[in-house]
């Protein structure tokens, strides 16, 4: 017996010597995975020129919306900007030449370039020699041209251009093609090669913009399959209330889940128009509508609802969970995700994001490196810019990011019928915003969606499609109290007493006056 036990603590101790030699010798995987994430923050996106008037002018800010959409986190350097040892923090670049002429480029970037092992894309003219050796790449340069583009099932033709390379050979995959009308050859719009890319020709505003997404999917190595949705924009409480019920009905009829892109109200929230308001867009929740909320539009970066955007945008969101309306999420301008003052005081409440193009930039505390959304993030395109684009066949495949058609809110019946015969005729099949989860977050309400369920502060919200009835009959201005009102009111009834008296005796006596007057040259008349 005493030997059994002998040999059983002999094998313990011999296992216990192996455990902990395996686990000084094996590495942790977890701390190494969070060294290297710590090490690669986003993507470095450096430019020679934002290229103002010229055809190439709104690339840059065009591919920092696509980052966007991607969910990273983008930091902007231009040239003159850029510090030696930037580029080795990052293990993704995207280089952008949108300058004709060879410039000399500044020596800290050519050094950190010529040492630089990291993911590289290189967007437009002068092609450094060991990408291009790289990607086996050579080149043809066309001064003027004009090209048709053509990327998954979308065309565009007839784009004019001026200096143009064309890949002639390449290895890796390719993305798309050109087609020059001069030439009448095709090449491949983009080509990729491990970590290596390149992009010879984008330009906001046309195809290009979208076909950069291809390559740019694969280069960022994202994985997640992406849909289309419906967003209805410049949704304000003066809108045409009516309207909107009219439509989130008949698009619910038609079975298209939607988004609507409301205006925040920072005031005012006990009016009954602001009550009309809630109550639409409780019916559009309640007709397979998605509620997100529209920055508001800056007008001036010193104005109260700037200073205080924070308690405003946290009082109207509260209001919203008041009347069981749950929102899922921001739609901004690309430029509040460049200013900590609008990231901290107005976008932190959500972690879904949808992302529009720049329209007037009021920054107030500008920033170089990007916010990005902890949850879902939309690229946006107009379904006037993507009826330009011709179809290969009626059903439009998914860009390689989640995207929102826009269509602005219609100012009459007859413009909702163009909008909704545009939808019903397309064969695009378009995604429920809700399936996929949403928090927002105030100090006093936790707004979710979980597949397909709303909820606040962990109950189930119920889709009710009642409208209330609201007075319109409002005293907008409070009376204060009134002290000796019948004392005033017994003194003014005086005064018009005697005022309407004294009239009544001035004339008494201006009417004998007269006469006398008359009867004094009467007399006078007969003596002569």
């Amino acid at each position: 017996m005493e030997a059994l036990c002998m040999h059983k603590r002999w094998l313990s101790c011999i296992c216990l010597f192996l455990l902990v030699g395996l686990n000084v010798m094996l590495p942790l995987p977890s701390k190494s995975l969070a060294a290297t994430q710590v090490e690669s923050p986003g993507v470095l996106l450096v430019y020679d020129s934002l290229a103002i008037g010229t055809p190439y002018e709104g690339n840059v800010e065009a591919l920092q919306r696509i980052l966007a959409s991607f969910g990273v986190q983008v930091t902007l350097r231009s040239y003159d900007q850029y510090e030696a040892g930037t580029m080795s923090k990052y293990s993704k670049v995207i280089d952008i030449h949108n300058v004709d002429d060879m410039t000399a480029l500044p020596d800290s970037f050519s050094q950190d370039m010529n040492k630089y092992n990291g993911d590289y894309m290189h967007i437009g003219n002068h092609l450094p020699a060991k990408i291009g050796q790289a990607l086996h790449l050579e080149e043809q340069t066309q001064s003027q041209d004009t090209i048709r583009i053509e990327i998954g099932k979308l065309t565009q033709h007839s784009i004019s251009v001026n200096g143009i390379s064309y890949i002639t050979k390449y290895s890796g995959n390719s993305y798309g093609q050109i087609t020059s009308e001069n030439r009448r050859t095709s090449v491949p719009y983009s080509v990729s090669n491990g970590k290596y890319a390149y992009i010879p020709y984008m330009v906001k505003g046309n195809l290009s913009e979208q076909a950069a997404s291809f390559v740019l999917k694969d280069w960022l190595a994202v994985t997640t399959p992406s849909h289309y949705y419906v967003l209805l924009n410049e949704i304000y409480p003066f809108s045409d209330l009516d309207l909107l019920n009219e439509m989130a009905d008949r698009l619910y009829s038609a079975g298209i889940p939607f988004i609507a892109s409301v205006q925040p109200v920072f005031g005012n929230q006990d009016f009954p128009a602001m009550q009309r308001y809630l109550e639409s867009l409780k019916h559009v929740q309640s007709r397979n509508g998605n509620i997100v909320v529209n920055a508001p539009v800056v007008e001036s970066t010193t104005s109260p609802d700037v200073l205080g955007l924070k308690s405003q945008m946290s009082a109207f969101l509260d209001a919203l969970a008041g009347y069981s309306i749950v929102p899922l999420g921001i739609s901004s301008e690309l430029y509040w995700t460049y200013d900590q003052h609008y990231t901290e005081q107005g976008l932190s409440f959500f972690d879904s994001g949808i992302i529009l193009p720049n329209n007037r930039l009021r920054y107030r505390s500008q920033t170089t490196t990007s916010s990005v959304f902890a949850g879902k993030s939309m690229y946006t395109i107009t379904a006037e810019e993507l009826s330009k684009y011709s179809l290969s066949n009626r059903t439009l495949d998914p860009l390689p990011m989640d995207t929102a058609l826009v269509y602005p809110f219609p100012e009459n019946r007859k413009d909702m019928e163009t909008m909704l015969d545009t939808m019903l005729a397309s064969w695009t099949t378009f995604t429920d915003y809700k399936n996929v989860p949403h928090t927002v977050r105030t100090e006093a309400n936790e707004m979710t969606s979980r597949s397909g369920h709303l909820q606040i502060n962990g109950a189930a919200v119920l889709l009710n499609n009642s409208m209330q009835e609201i007075d319109s009959e409002h005293m907008y201005v409070q009376e204060t109290k009134k002290s000796f009102t019948a004392l005033f009111t017994l003194q003014n009834n005086i005064f018009i007493v005697l005022i309407i008296a004294t009239l009544f005796i001035f004339m008494v006596f201006l009417i004998i006056g007269h006469r006398l007057y008359k009867r004094k040259f009467t007399h006078q008349g007969r003596s002569l």
